[in-house]
């Protein structure tokens, strides 16, 4: 089969439609990080799904939201000196960051309904949707489950349900991606199937961004950024005092900010290194299934993130590089993903 010769059943709507929605996921991950950024998401005490998208009308409804934020840890705790135009500002990335995942799931489901009924969706393309609809449904809720987490004793959302939120939205943005793909260019190629030698290590590459992704998320969700702006050293050693807390055991992993902090840093070194030996060997061995401007893309993407991540840490997280930093990492998983069906597309054709 041609690669670029579109299926019989291909509908541009339906295509644009899947791309649509793929983009809107890469933007409220992008949202999502700065509302972390600016400590915006406990500005919103409750969870109102269809009410909730109507903003303080009046100045009576912001005084009303302010006194609820008022009871909150966060509030006592953090901001107990925090006046209510810096409690709108917060509000607003919040409020925004919730009507926004709204609006996905209204693109989704409308359009969806419609291409049904038409019978402009095949049966395969269908079952693929309601996977993506059943990980919505878990990411709305999990959404609100890390919220409660900051609402009740601690002033901070749990790092394990945020990492969790997080690497939720990109299973998402994945499956979505790799549908938009699939839709247009080729019929049903599975993720996993016929394993070969090459391919491996695009699908491992995938694999370990997710894992420096998640090791991100903990760094976010602890603050672990700002317990040391210095790179390569940590307080002028490799290895930094308190890398073991002996009492966290294996909790030292994702509950130590200096443990945190050194693995983030030193798993994406060791995955540029490893994504950067997977790039030259396509393109010195094997250039035949993978287009050279995807590989060198990777590179670039490659590259970037890494100096990102640098600059993130010495700035002390300052706002703009550290939200292009989390921004950069899904353009690098998009762009291993599109390399990766490149490659299966034309592994099977070739064969």
């Amino acid at each position: 089969m041609n690669y670029h010769k579109v299926p019989e059943y291909y509908n541009p709507a339906v295509y644009i439609w899947l791309l649509t929605i793929t983009a809107m996921v890469l933007l409220i991950i992008v949202i999502g990080g700065l509302t972390r950024l600016t400590e915006s998401g406990l500005s919103m005490t409750d969870w109102r799904p269809i009410l909730g998208i109507i903003p303080p009308l009046s100045k009576e409804d912001w005084i009303i939201l302010f006194e609820m934020y008022k009871q909150t840890p966060e509030y006592k705790i953090v901001n107990k000196n925090m006046t209510i135009d810096n409690f709108k500002y917060i509000f607003w990335w919040e409020w925004f960051h919730r009507i926004f995942a709204r609006s996905i799931g209204i693109v989704f489901l409308i359009p969806l309904i419609y291409f049904i009924l038409k019978k402009q969706i095949k049966k395969s393309l269908y079952k693929k949707l309601l996977i993506v609809f059943v990980f919505g449904l878990i990411q709305a809720f999990v959404g609100w489950w890390m919220v409660k987490s900051g609402l009740t004793e601690n002033p901070y959302v749990s790092p394990y349900r945020l990492t969790f939120h997080l690497l939720n939205a990109l299973i998402i943005f994945s499956i979505l991606l790799w549908i938009s793909m699939d839709y247009k260019y080729t019929t049903n190629i599975n993720f996993l199937s016929k394993p070969f030698n090459l391919d491996f290590y695009i699908l491992l590459s995938i694999f370990l961004i997710f894992l420096t992704i998640a090791s991100g998320g903990f760094m976010a969700g602890t603050n672990s950024g700002q317990s040391f702006n210095t790179f390569p050293l940590m307080n002028g050693k490799f290895i930094p005092d308190d890398y073991l807390i002996y009492d966290l055991g294996i909790y030292n992993f994702f509950e130590n900010t200096v443990a945190i902090n050194f693995n983030h840093r030193w798993l994406s070194i060791f995955v540029f290194f490893y994504i950067l030996f997977v790039c030259f060997k396509f393109i010195k061995f094997d250039n035949r299934h993978i287009p050279r401007v995807l590989v060198y893309l990777i590179i670039f993407f490659l590259t970037l993130q890494v100096i990102l991540g640098i600059v993130t840490l010495l700035s002390n997280v300052y706002l703009p590089i550290a939200s292009m930093h989390q921004t950069n990492s899904v353009l690098l998983l998009s762009t291993l993903l599109i390399s990766y069906h490149q490659f299966k597309i034309r592994k099977v054709k070739n064969d």
